[in-house]
C-alpha cells in the first residue's frame, strides 16, 4: 500500500472514531435531555416517548400490545406506563364498541400544554441549526438519519424477539 493510501485509511479510520464519539455523545445528550424535560411534569423520558408513539401512530390511539411492539418494552412495562400517563391525565383508555376486551389508548392533547413549550424550543433550535446546511446536504442528512433509524429499529427487534425466546 502506498504511503498516501496508508494515510487516507489512517485518516477515514480517525472520521469513523470521531463519528462513533459523536454519535454516542448525541445519543447520550438526547436520552438525558428528554429525561430533564419529562421530569419536570412528574415523568420519565421512556413515558413521555411512549406518549409521542401513542401520538404519532393510529390516528392517537393504538392497543397497549401494539405499544409494546413498537418500544420494544414488555406488555408490563407498558402497562406500568399507561398506569402513570393516565394517572396523570395524559391519556384516557377506551374500550372498542366493537370487541369490549380490546382496550386502545388516547392521548388528551389539552395535558401536553406543559410539555409543548419545551419541546417546541427544541424544534426551534433544532430547525435554526439545519438551514444552514444546503438542499443536497439535507437529502444526504436525511438519508444518514432514515438508514440509522432503519438498523436501530431492525436491531431492536431482534433484541426483543432473543429475551421473548429466552423466556
Amino acid at each position: 500500500m502506498s504511503r498516501s493510501a496508508t494515510t487516507r485509511s489512517g485518516k477515514r479510520a480517525e472520521m469513523l472514531r470521531t463519528l462513533g464519539d459523536l454519535a454516542r455523545r448525541f445519543s447520550t445528550s438526547t436520552v438525558f435531555l428528554h429525561q430533564v424535560i419529562a421530569q419536570t411534569v412528574g415523568l420519565s423520558a421512556t413515558d413521555t416517548r411512549c406518549l409521542d408513539l401513542i401520538l404519532t401512530h393510529s390516528d392517537g390511539m393504538l392497543t397497549g400490545g401494539r405499544l409494546a411492539d413498537l418500544s420494544g418494552l414488555t406488555t408490563g412495562a407498558i402497562t406500568h406506563i399507561l398506569d402513570r400517563l393516565e394517572k396523570r391525565g395524559f391519556i384516557q383508555r377506551v374500550r372498542d364498541t366493537e370487541d369490549r376486551r380490546k382496550v386502545f389508548v388516547r392521548a388528551q392533547e389539552a395535558s401536553l400544554k406543559p410539555l409543548l413549550p419545551k419541546y417546541e424550543a427544541l424544534g426551534k433550535a433544532h430547525m435554526s441549526l439545519v438551514e444552514h446546511y444546503t438542499d443536497n446536504e439535507l437529502k444526504l442528512i436525511f438519508d444518514y438519519m432514515e438508514k440509522m433509524s432503519q438498523i436501530s429499529e431492525r436491531l431492536m427487534e431482534d433484541a426483543v424477539a432473543a429475551v421473548r425466546k429466552e423466556r
